[in-house]
């Protein structure tokens, strides 16, 4: 028996060095979450007052939505040398969950680590998240210490449970 001599498939060449490929365009269905729809709100916030001196407003960041099957412990996450961000959807999340992930998260792209005391919860996270709270859904004083997030998620979803204040996603 002869083995034959087959053609290898030409090399894929990776892109040239500093650039990366830009993400493939995703269908709306893949940013909707708990009925909000991430990739817009996400445009809606990058134009808030708190963002204004901020990476946010010259650049849009890279936005993932993760699919978990059951609550993960980490339920989103930053990473502001990349400017991108990343939103886990799980089996009961809340629209409240999901819009406290995402402004909690783009205020670590925003701040970044603060050189202070525990430099990404610190103080400066903590007093610009409040302000980014205020601007976006008109949640005030929710006395989070904790960094867990949860805090702004009950005081956002009492606020969209009120009719005559019912939050503006749009």
């Amino acid at each position: 028996m002869r083995l034959r001599r087959t053609k290898r498939p030409p090399a894929v060449k990776p892109p040239p060095a500093g650039k990366r490929r830009s993400a493939p365009r995703r269908p709306p269905a893949y940013f909707a979450v708990a009925g909000v729809q991430l990739d817009e709100e996400l445009e809606r916030l990058r134009g808030l007052a708190v963002f204004a001196d901020g990476p946010l407003t010259k650049k849009r960041p890279e936005l993932k939505v993760r699919r978990a099957s059951t609550r993960p412990n980490r339920v989103g996450f930053a990473v502001p040398a990349e400017h991108r961000l990343q939103v886990t959807a799980y089996p009961g999340i809340r629209p409240g969950d999901v819009l406290e992930t995402l402004l909690h998260e783009l205020v670590h792209l925003h701040v970044g680590r603060a050189r202070e005391a525990h430099g990404w919860h610190g103080r400066t996270f903590k007093a610009t998240l409040a302000r980014a709270m205020d601007e976006a859904y008109g949640v005030r004083g929710v006395g989070a210490r904790s960094t867990l997030h949860g805090a702004y998620a009950e005081a956002i979803e009492r606020l969209r449970a009120e009719p005559q204040l019912e939050l503006d996603l749009a």
